[in-house]
């Protein structure tokens, strides 16, 4: 029989210094006023909540930041050039003559946010403005992919299209194959010009399925952070529930029972379920018992479809 009390005694205290050393954007009391609003006497749903919540990916405004640096400078420019020195068979370079070459890189790359709907609120806007601010992008090298005319193609090497994150790949999906990248798509093939994907985070069943399929054969998608199916609060392969009790199905059973009463669902878009924050907002992916809002339901975070 699991003690649903004293757990959230103990882990309440835990939560606070996880939150006050780790999360930014949310304080220790909007999680609090967030289970007692949802959950009040309900012992048991805050035991559910605060294991949720300690098992919650939560990325501050500097983790998206350095993310964004080593997927361009490492896993992009970085693989560039071993792939360039080992095909010559030479591994070894020189720390001056690596800056050199990256900077050559960069200076004939160009950027454009990967944009659903063309709103400045979709998280691929900020991305653009991190490039330029933190990593020293040109703002002559950056712009909506509607304002891509031919000329700024002149010099450019590398087109990278940069997106917070993907969990069902359907938005890459979309905006690949929208109407207005066509025009892009077929100036890249003309001018030979190497096209990246790159992704601060991604499902790997859904990065594993844009990478096989005929529309992005020759498209190089790069994440920099990986999330499986371990990362998912209700998947059988996560830890999160103690399996002698079938914790995990009394969760399910409790979430399904919030669902019909409160219309709050615990599966997101395409039926995925992580917990995963992004400094102040959150994918449709992540639980929807962060995001949504209803009569009898307080949200932790909004999003625009709250």
């Amino acid at each position: 029989m699991i003690d649903f009390q004293r757990y959230y005694d103990e882990k309440i205290l835990q939560l606070r210094v996880v939150c006050r050393s780790q999360w930014e954007y949310l304080n220790f009391s909007d999680l609090t006023d967030w289970i007692e609003d949802n959950f009040g006497n309900d012992i048991e749903g805050k035991y559910y909540a605060i294991k949720i919540l300690l098992n919650t990916l939560y990325y501050k405004k500097k983790d998206l930041e350095s993310l964004l640096k080593y997927g361009l400078y490492e896993k992009i420019y970085g693989e560039i050039i071993k792939e360039e020195f080992v095909s010559k068979s030479n591994i070894y370079i020189g720390h001056s003559q690596s800056l050199s070459m990256v900077e050559k890189l960069k200076d004939s790359t160009f950027f454009i946010p990967l944009l659903d709907s063309d709103l400045p609120c979709e998280s691929g806007n900020p991305l653009i403005g991190d490039l330029v601010h933190k990593l020293n992008i040109s703002t002559s090298q950056v712009s909506f992919h509607w304002d891509l005319k031919e000329e700024k193609f002149k010099n450019i090497s590398t087109l990278v299209i940069v997106d917070d994150c993907a969990g069902s790949g359907n938005q890459i999906r979309r905006f690949w194959n929208s109407n207005s990248m066509k025009r892009i798509k077929q100036i890249c093939i003309e001018k030979n010009i190497a096209v990246y994907f790159l992704l601060l985070l991604g499902y790997d069943v859904s990065i594993d399925k844009l990478r096989k399929s005929n529309q992005f054969e020759n498209i190089n998608i790069v994440v920099c952070e990986i999330l499986t199916d371990k990362n998912r609060i209700f998947s059988e392969s996560n830890i999160l529930w103690d399996r002698e009790t079938d914790e995990r199905e009394l969760a399910i059973a409790y979430f399904e029972k919030i669902r019909k009463e409160r219309g709050v669902s615990f599966l997101g878009f395409q039926r995925l379920d992580f917990a995963v924050i992004l400094n102040n907002r959150l994918p449709n992916w992540s639980l929807p018992i962060f995001w949504k809002e209803s009569p009898s339901w307080k949200n932790l975070i909004k999003r625009k479809t709250s």
